[in-house]
């Protein structure tokens, strides 16, 4: 349940403003605009939005997304890191609360879901390999990287909650979000990689309008049914 209340026929309109202003102001993070700490407004409208449109723990989450840029732009990355990771918790919370409202009831443990809980899980250990060894070490030992490593669980959990939804929009946007993540970590603490900024803020930015759109009530499209196991 959202925090406010919006009539459902206001739903569809709402959704699509927010998206387009969230479009705006993702471009405008791009353009050479002097406009201090500009990486917050994006999810920071969907963070507003998320107030009438979205379940309650979901603009939790926004909110400390939005807080964890404002760290980042600060250049403060023990904030950064920490604000987000309390965001992926009230993402794990939401999940874990859909999945056992209207995913679990429904799902039979076929052998095809069988296999699909074997290639999530396999995925989850080999993002949590590449954050232990090969990641972590390249932090500053101490609070960092032991941050570095529950951050880690934290993501890679958000991810495989994501990926049981039985939505391909919340997989993709979970998926989006775990590749940002990896990228702006290696390239932190393990070596440079080129077009960091586009390579990690594009996914970013659609990761979290993803997992936005999905947790309203407006459906832009029918989704992909490659995830209905």
């Amino acid at each position: 349940m959202a925090i406010l209340k919006l009539k459902d026929r206001l739903t569809g309109p709402a959704a699509i403003t927010a998206t387009v202003l969230f479009l705006c102001a993702s471009v405008l993070f791009f353009l050479p605009v002097d406009l201090a700490h500009k990486i917050t407004i994006p999810v920071g409208i969907l963070t507003i939005a998320s107030l009438w449109l979205c379940p309650w723990q979901m603009t939790m989450a926004f909110l400390f997304s939005a807080l964890g840029d404002y760290m980042g732009s600060c250049q403060n990355f023990l904030g950064q890191m920490g604000f987000f990771a309390v965001g992926h918790i009230w993402f794990i919370v939401y999940f874990i609360k859909r999945y056992f409202s209207k995913v679990e009831r429904d799902r039979k443990l076929t052998g095809k879901a069988k296999g699909y809980l074997a290639i999530v899980i396999f995925c989850a250990l080999a993002l949590l390999s590449v954050a232990f060894f090969k990641i972590a070490p390249g932090a500053p030992a101490g609070i960092i990287r032991i941050g570095v490593c529950i951050y880690a669980c934290l993501i890679s959990t958000m991810m495989v909650m994501a990926l049981l939804q039985r939505s391909s929009l919340f997989a993709l946007g979970a998926i989006l979000f775990v590749f940002s993540d990896f990228i702006l970590a290696w390239n932190k603490f393990v070596e440079p990689v080129p077009y960091r900024d586009y390579l990690v803020l594009v996914t970013y930015f659609l990761a979290q309008w993803l997992l936005f759109i999905r947790s309203t009530r407006y459906r832009v499209a029918p989704e992909m049914r490659i995830l209905r196991f």
